[in-house]
C-alpha cells in the first residue's frame, strides 16, 4: 500500500458516519458506566455506615453506667402514731458499781451465749466478771440451777420464778 492509500483509508475510517455513531455510543456507554460505579460506591459507603450503627449503639449501651429506674412515690400517706412508754419499758444507765447481793424478782434468765449478750460500756472502769460460784452465791437461799447448754453457753434457771423463756 502506498502512503496515500493508507491516508485515504484512515480518513475514510475516521470520517465515516458509522465511526462517529460508534464514538458517540461508546462515549454514552462510558458515561453510564462511570455513573453506575459512582452510585455503587455511594451505596457501599451508606451500607458501611448503616452496618456501623448497631456496633456503635451496642458500645454505647455497654459503656454507659446503669441507673435504676426512677420510682414514683406512692400516693398513700402513712400515719405514724406514738404512745408513751410505761416505766418498766424505759431503760436507764448508771455508773458501774459492784454487783448487788440482792436478787430482783423479775430477773428470770441469764445466758452467756454470744447471740444473747450485748455489752454496753458506759464508763472507763473495767467490768468485773463473775465466776460460776460467785453467780450461784448471789442466789443463796433460792433454788437455782446453772445448766451448760453447749461450749461457752450456760443458762441460770430459777424454777420458782414461773415460766422460763426458751
Amino acid at each position: 500500500m502506498k502512503t496515500t492509500e493508507q491516508e485515504r483509508l484512515l480518513h475514510e475510517v475516521l470520517h465515516d458516519e458509522n465511526y462517529a455513531a460508534f464514538k458517540a455510543g461508546l462515549f454514552d456507554q462510558m458515561r453510564l458506566e462511570l455513573t453506575r460505579q459512582r452510585t455503587i460506591r455511594r451505596r457501599r459507603r451508606w451500607l458501611a455506615l448503616a452496618a456501623c450503627l448497631p456496633f456503635v449503639a451496642g458500645l454505647f449501651l455497654l459503656l454507659t453506667p446503669r441507673t435504676s429506674p426512677v420510682r414514683v412515690p406512692s400516693s398513700k400517706v402513712v400515719v405514724v402514731r406514738t404512745v408513751p412508754l410505761a416505766k418498766d419499758q424505759i431503760v436507764t444507765s448508771t455508773a458501774m458499781t459492784s454487783p448487788s447481793k440482792t436478787v430482783q424478782p423479775n430477773v428470770l434468765f441469764v445466758t452467756t451465749a454470744a447471740e444473747n449478750v450485748a455489752m454496753v460500756r458506759t464508763s472507763r472502769d473495767a467490768m468485773e466478771i463473775l465466776t460460776d460460784a460467785q453467780l450461784l452465791d448471789l442466789f443463796r437461799g433460792q433454788p437455782v440451777a446453772l445448766v451448760t447448754i453447749g461450749p461457752g453457753e450456760r443458762r441460770l434457771i430459777l424454777p420458782e420464778a414461773g415460766e422460763q423463756p426458751h
